[in-house]
């Protein structure tokens, strides 16, 4: 045999082998996954809400309703017009995973979290604390920690049976109703299972979360109760729930929640209403649209004490003015200017005298301390003194706010002569 020839069909061997490999290979791609499940055999879990009833988990989940159609405005979407779009299942347990494997017991599907956009806590589950529930998101596989957390005054699981207007999934329209009253109004620092998780991890070991409520006393859980232009009960962001540790101790008022989301800046865009002419009365007459907001906060250690400077840079658009000002000349824009800080200085200080009360830390104020003075925040912690620190910090609040537009107008309409 020449040489070629062997070298010839040494390379077709070759050849021969490594095609072989890959049609293996590639049947290993096309097995599928030894865990796999049929979409049909799944329970889409939209939301879920957890209680603390009796000294163990009251578990409820919101399922989507695969009968209901597809649509996601409110119409009938080709499905039964009679049918919800979702289900719940409220469960018990000595663990939360007792109470999810229970709901085995009564449906033909098998619940899965990683579509879900929301969870809400009951006020009784977060006083007793709520470490085990966060251990939950964190730990199992195809839970979302990007879930919106809320928590409810009442019982959790009567939110998820509530229906919405304009949309069929209920989950998702309240995570577009926290987007977007970031986006619009910055009332509520809407925060996730991971955020939450972090910020009470942190140095200031402390969060914020919005409260979910409904606007009346009837849960509409009928697909005919929202048959009609206005419903009697509606779903609502209420006040913010502080949490220190692990554990709820108290609310701030959305008036004092606004003021946090200036001091933490949360501020998107948002309305100040505030009184053109102060010097007449502090009625409001006037308002301001806020579209850029700053807000930098340093730490400063004064004899015995922090004090912490925050300053606020603010512009925007005026479109609201009640008075008879004419806004032709530039030192009429700068008293509305100072009209508007004054404004949100007051705001601010409400909102600090609340929090401080509360004795928990929900302006991050320790991670700065931390960062701008390691050394004095190192004896804090060995002296577990934080809780007296906190006392003592005196906030010193300075804003900045610029008009760059005043409307389609230079005067206001009640400046005008009038025959």
């Amino acid at each position: 045999m020449s040489e070629n020839t062997f070298t010839s069909g040494n390379r077709r061997h070759k050849m021969a082998r490594g095609f072989l490999l890959a049609v293996s290979l590639l049947s290993l791609l096309t097995g599928g996954c030894w865990d796999d499940r049929e979409l049909n055999e799944l329970g889409i879990v939209s939301g879920s809400a957890y209680d603390w009833k009796d000294n163990q988990w009251l578990a409820t989940y919101q399922v989507i309703n695969p009968s209901s159609g597809s649509n996601n405005t409110g119409g009938s979407g080709g499905g039964s017009s009679s049918s919800p779009p979702f289900l719940t299942y409220a469960v018990t347990g000595s663990t939360i995973m007792q109470a999810v494997e229970r709901t085995n017991l009564t449906s033909t599907r098998q619940l899965f979290f990683s579509h879900s956009r929301i969870t809400v806590i009951g006020e009784s589950l977060a006083k007793r604390g709520i470490s085990q529930l966060i251990d939950l998101f964190l730990r199992k596989p195809d839970a979302r920690e990007t879930v919106y957390v809320f928590i409810a005054k009442g019982e959790a699981g009567r939110i998820l049976s509530q229906l919405m207007q304009l949309t069929k999934n209920q989950g998702a329209g309240i995570q577009l109703m926290i987007e977007q009253e970031a986006r619009l109004t910055s009332y509520y620092p809407g925060i996730q299972m991971f955020e939450l998780a972090m910020q009470l991890t942190s140095e200031s070991a402390s969060a914020a979360v919005p409260e979910i409520m409904l606007s009346g006393g009837k849960v509409m859980d009928r697909t005919d109760d929202i048959a009609q232009t206005d419903l009697p009960s509606r779903i609502k962001f209420g006040r913010l729930a502080v949490l220190k540790g692990d554990r709820f101790v108290g609310w701030l008022s959305q008036h004092e929640a606004y003021g946090l989301s200036f001091m933490t800046d949360k501020i998107q865009k948002a309305n100040i209403s505030f009184p053109s002419i102060p010097e007449k009365g502090d009625k409001d007459d006037a308002s301001f649209t806020l579209l850029h907001s700053s807000t930098a906060v340093r730490p400063v250690w004064e004899k015995d004490h922090f004090v912490m400077d925050i300053d606020i840079e603010a512009s925007g658009t005026l479109t609201e003015l009640g008075s008879n000002l004419k806004l032709e000349e530039d030192s009429t824009v700068r008293k509305l200017e100072n009209s508007i800080a004054h404004n949100i200085l007051e705001i601010v200080q409400t909102s600090w005298g609340s929090v401080q009360k509360l004795n928990a830390d929900v302006t991050g104020f320790a991670v700065a301390i931390h960062r701008h003075y390691p050394q004095r925040w190192k004896r804090i912690e060995r002296e577990h003194s934080w809780d007296t620190v906190f006392q003592n910090i005196e906030i010193r609040p300075h804003a900045k706010v610029k008009i760059t537009r005043i409307g389609l107008n230079s005067n206001s309409y009640n400046s005008l002569d009038k025959k």
